[in-house]
């Protein structure tokens, strides 16, 4: 119910624990306010690492959000809420718009409800593709030596200049390299949910897409994305063949 400026990630995390009984920190947090046919809160986790029960009741009842109406909760198996695809992501939504003494049966047939989950798929996915974006890169302030009315600077200074660049490339590219590690991270424990997405998600398939990452035979260690497969086509090449398995091997 607070606003997002007034939390600090430690309270973001403490929540996640206490809500999804998990003792890791999670791997992504949003917190918003949906507000238009219907006002809702919302606090949705991505966690660091899958459950190992985590398809075997893929079709049955998912307990991933628990759904409170004016602070009182409601259920905490409403499955309606989020696609199968989703059961990883963690959270908790609030709304003042829903009766209290609602049913189960009456929820599920509730158009209200239906805005609602689109609105956290939409939020869900974003959260995933932000993981999935390289950190921006910074423009550095550049510094041209000798021009009409500037200083010359000293060569302990252009030194020292040098120094604060280099570690700002290595911080770039340690921040690069943590968001690659971070996706491959999500790709490993959570790939198969957005390779089912996009079987099962008509309405989002183009989005889940591009999060899709394959091994390919120009570097078989490294994953790619569709988007990088295209982009290194040959002129020629008009097809793309896929070799399914349970593994590389």
């Amino acid at each position: 119910m607070r606003e997002k400026s007034d939390i600090e990630e430690r309270e973001y995390n403490e929540f996640y624990k206490t809500i999804a009984k998990d003792h890791q920190d999670p791997m992504a947090t949003t917190h918003f306010s949906a507000e238009g046919e219907i006002e809702f809160k919302s606090i949705l986790y991505i966690p660091t690492e899958a459950p190992h029960d985590l398809f075997e009741n893929y079709y049955g009842k998912s307990a991933a959000l628990k759904l409170y109406v004016r602070r009182v909760l409601i259920t905490e198996e409403f499955e309606e809420l989020m696609p199968r695809y989703l059961n990883f992501v963690k959270g908790v939504v609030d709304s003042d718009d829903l009766p209290l003494n609602v049913s189960r049966e009456q929820l599920q047939q509730m158009k209200m409800i239906k805005v609602m989950s689109k609105k956290l798929v939409r939020k869900a996915i974003e959260m995933i593709r932000q993981l999935a974006e390289e950190e921006d890169e910074e423009d550095d302030d550049e510094y041209d030596e000798g021009e009409d009315g500037e200083e010359k600077k000293t060569s302990e200074e252009q030194k020292d200049d040098e120094d604060k660049e280099n570690k700002e490339d290595v911080k770039e590219d340690d921040n690069e390299e943590e968001a690659e590690d971070k996706y491959a991270t999500f790709w490993k424990h959570f790939g198969k949910n957005i390779k089912l997405g996009v079987i099962e998600d008509a309405s989002n398939r183009n989005k889940l897409a591009k999060l899709l990452r394959f091994h390919s035979t120009k570097d078989p260690d490294a994953l790619t994305s569709l988007d990088e497969y295209i982009s290194r086509m040959k002129a020629d090449q008009d097809t793309i063949l896929y070799l399914p398995g349970d593994s590389q091997e």
